[in-house]
Formats: structure tokens, sequence, C-alpha cells
């Protein structure tokens, strides 16, 4: 991290990359916001962009030339990263050289497609992977892939804390985010302080509950209190059934799951969970 508060630089693989036009769509809006604040890193944006494409402009050029010869008076030497395919940059150096003009003449843009709240960074990323069995408010269903990577999702999640900031995240949100990184360590105490919070809904309570759920020292009975906190403002909450059901599965007490996985039924019978909820259920009767 730099001496600025705008997160963390790009790394030499990220700023290639979006050159090239092949990062998920939350990491390039989260890049692009990070270059319109970092002069480190449009410099070295613009030093890629002369490596990779001759297809410039004059004023691009110009503008080229000038950072290239800033970067190396700084003594910075960059290898040229193999296997790029020029022809797929062409379409970017116009790009790389408004955000590298927007450093001389000191114009902040809005990046076209950047999230506008944390929330839709927050369920961007919910929308690449899903982190646990258990169920997240508002999230997606998507089949649970456990590979020996399950960790590491492939998210630069340090570079999205920067957005996370600039978006003014709130404990919530702030809690979510760790909680997709299994950073349990941060993400429960944020999301103990959304809970405090007045007007906390069915959501802030479901999510707690999957925190004390799916942490390494897992707390079964403060985890289904949080979903039955959930249940009493909002009888109807689908997630926090889910997760109820799931949590008594998980302690071995199969009469109580069997009750909760057929009271969710009730409320959602025809959706992806519900075939989920569907499947467990007739595996507690084998």
């Amino acid at each position: 991290m730099r001496d600025k508060d705008h997160g963390q630089c790009l790394a030499e693989e990220t700023l290639t990359d979006y050159l090239e036009g092949s990062l998920d769509p939350v990491i390039k809006a989260a890049s692009e916001g990070h270059l319109i604040t970092c002069d480190d890193c449009r410099r070295r944006l613009g030093f890629f962009m002369q490596m990779l494409s001759d297809d410039v402009n004059a004023e691009e050029a110009t503008a080229v030339k000038v950072i290239t010869q800033q970067w190396h008076n700084a003594r910075h030497k960059m290898p040229r990263r193999p296997g790029i395919r020029q022809g797929r940059l062409l379409g970017f150096a116009a790009i790389a050289a408004v955000l590298i003009m927007a450093a001389i003449t000191f114009r902040l843009m809005e990046p076209q497609g950047q999230p506008k709240s944390a929330s839709e960074v927050v369920q961007l990323l919910l929308a690449q992977h899903r982190p646990f069995e258990s169920r997240l408010a508002g999230e997606l269903h998507m089949p649970l892939v456990r590979t020996r990577g399950e960790d590491d999702p492939g998210v630069a999640y340090g570079l999205v804390a920067g957005e996370m900031t600039r978006l003014s995240a709130d404990s919530h949100q702030m809690g979510r985010f760790y909680l997709l990184q299994k950073d349990f360590s941060r993400a429960i105490p944020y999301l103990e302080i959304a809970e405090r919070e007045v007007g906390a809904g069915a959501a802030v309570h479901n999510d707690l509950g999957v925190a004390y759920l799916e942490s390494s020292g897992s707390r079964p009975e403060k985890a289904r209190e949080e979903f039955q906190h959930a249940l009493d403002l909002d009888a109807s909450f689908a997630p926090a059934v889910f997760n109820l059901a799931l949590s008594y599965e998980r302690t071995n007490s199969l009469k109580e799951a069997a009750v909760q996985w057929q009271r969710y039924l009730q409320l959602d019978s025809n959706s992806d969970w519900a075939r989920e909820a569907r499947a467990r259920l007739q595996g507690l009767s084998r």
C-alpha cells in the first residue's frame, strides 16, 4: 500500500489484463477508480501501453513519451509480459490514453459502468462464486464447487477494498465483503456492529448467523439465534429458514432439520434453492 488512501496499487498482471480487456467487471471498475486517483499506476499503465501497442495518435504518443521518460528517470525497469496478443490491445489504447491525459490535466472523470454502491460491489463479487453451503441475504443460487483453491476464487480483494472505501460502505456491507473472503476475524465484528444499529433488518441477522455458522470455530447455537431473530423480524425471510435447517443438519438434529426444510419448501417451492432444499430433505430419510 502506498501513502495514499485510495486502495492497493495495481499489480503488473492487473494492468496488462486491463489493457487486454480480460478483467472481471468488478475488478475492471475498481481498477478504473484506482487509476483515476493514483499517479504511479497511471504512469505504469502508460508505459505498458507504449510497450504493447504502437497504434496511438500524436497526442497520446506525446503523453506516453513524457510518462515513459519519468518512468526511466525513476529507474523502473518493467519486463515485457510474454503471450499478450497485440491485436486485442489496440481497442484499449484510447481508454488508457484518456486515463493518462486525466493525470496531466488534473481532470477527474467518472468511469463508465462503475458500481454505484458498496452493495452493488458485494453483489458483483457474490455472483462470481458461492462461498458457503449456507445462504447470504440476496444471494443468487449457484452450485457449491469444492476445489483445492476454494478459499481463493481469484478475486483481487485488496484492490476492491479501495472501491468499498470510496463508496462509503456501511458495517453490514463491510462485514459481507470480509465474509466473502472468509476473513471471519474481520467479518464478524462488522456484522455485530451492524446488528446493534437501529433498524437492523432480517438480512443483517441472517448474514451474522452465516458468519457464526461457517467460521472455523463454528457456533451453531449462536447462528440459530441470529436466524431466528431474522425470522422474528420477517417470518417469510427464506434465507434464514434455509440456514436454520442447515444448522440443525450440522449438529445431527435431523428431525428439527426436516421440519425447517419442509418450512422452507412452503415458502419457496420452485427455485434452484428449493431444489437443493428438497434434495437435502430427501437425503435425511435415507
